[in-house]
């Protein structure tokens, strides 16, 4: 006589993950008991609606940060043209708002895109059952930081003068004739009449862009590239991030980051006299850029699969890089060296700081 056994299942579930969880058909062994692997989390309805939720904040990112920058380039087109003294005041408005953007820059770095790194390394390398005490996190971040550098001295070697996406972002917008800055500022005072921006020398560091937009589609794009190095990565971090205060948090950050950037390349258009249909589509085409990082970081996030993880944290990582880069080497390191307003710009700083840090507390 037969005697029936009682079939035994076990489920092999990791333990970093929640109990709900999706299994693959169960179906007997010859032993009398079948051990089933985790294929990964369930998708409940609460999550679904977040996932959602995140998924709408990411467009409305996009397209907010895309109408930012493309104003940001237009405006100072139309005001400088019109409105001399208007436009000769907004310099200590934007070496302010510059420094400010520092500040967030800093929080976006530390507080919020460096644990992310650390979170999702985490989770990768417990899928593979690895541990280890060394800084991972921290290394790719300082890769990214490395290949940002070598990026922008590359495009100095080349080009035998100051990179254009440091020239066109302006980030010594607070110049004036007491500055340490071995560039020279954009804005050059005067008397009413006057012209705002002096055409600088022939062995001067500057970027014709005017020129640019004459010569060949070549050239013509290793700007394009140039002011789109750091857009992207940023829009990378925008795109691959999977919890919503920390999208908010990046947010504020690149909008604010990007539209001084846009108003800086609005500011040498108009420099250079350039038609306002060049103009625009100069700025469409850099402004796109972000809202191109953060659809490819949506594809990379959407995607399952141990390979799409291991691709999001090096991207992040390498993104954490760029913030880095933008902000000490890009910011700080020329708004602080100015001699004008220098407390009231370490005030910017700090509350710059503030304002991302805080943002912690807020429940979205």
């Amino acid at each position: 006589q037969l005697t029936r056994l009682p079939l035994v299942f076990t489920v092999d579930v990791p333990s970093h993950e929640p109990a709900a969880t999706r299994l693959g058909p169960v179906a007997p062994c010859g032993t009398g008991a079948c051990v089933h692997t985790w294929f990964g989390p369930a998708v409940t309805g609460a999550a679904s609606a977040t996932m959602m939720k995140l998924l709408v904040a990411k467009i409305l990112c996009m397209v907010g940060v895309f109408f930012f920058m493309l104003l940001g380039s237009l405006l100072p087109v139309k005001i400088i043209e019109t409105d001399f003294e208007k436009a000769h005041r907004s310099k200590k408005i934007l070496s302010l708002c510059n420094t400010f953007g520092g500040g967030v820059f800093l929080a976006t770095c530390f507080n919020a895109l460096l644990p992310a790194v650390r979170e999702k390394l985490q989770k990768v390398l417990s899928l593979g059952h690895i541990s280890t005490d060394y800084p991972l996190a921290e290394t790719i971040v300082m890769l990214g930081f490395f290949l940002t550098v070598f990026l922008e001295q590359l495009v100095l070697a080349f080009r035998k003068e100051k990179p254009s996406f440091i020239d066109l972002e302006t980030f010594n917008a607070g110049s004036d004739a007491g500055s340490d800055s071995e560039y020279e500022s954009p804005f050059v005072g005067g008397t009413r009449g006057h012209t705002l921006y002096a055409e600088p020398p022939p062995h001067a560091h500057g970027l014709r862009v005017q020129e640019l937009s004459r010569s060949s589609p070549l050239r013509l794009l290793s700007l394009v590239f140039a002011l789109s190095a750091h857009s992207i990565f940023e829009g990378l971090a925008l795109g691959l991030q999977d919890d919503g205060e920390k999208v908010v948090s990046l947010f504020v950050g690149v909008a604010v980051h990007e539209t001084l950037v846009a108003v800086a390349l609005g500011i040498s258009m108009a420099r250079c006299s350039m038609a306002l249909r060049d103009a625009a589509k100069l700025a469409v085409t850099v402004s796109a850029m972000i809202p191109l990082g953060i659809g490819v970081g949506l594809g990379i996030e959407s995607t399952q699969g141990v390979p799409s993880s291991v691709a999001s944290v090096l991207l992040q990582g390498l993104a954490g890089g760029t913030f880095l880069f933008v902000t000490f080497f890009e910011i700080l390191a020329k708004e602080l060296e100015e001699k004008s307003d220098r407390l009231l710009k370490v005030l910017f700083l700090v509350l710059g700081y503030a304002v991302l840090a805080g943002m912690v507390f807020l429940k979205w």
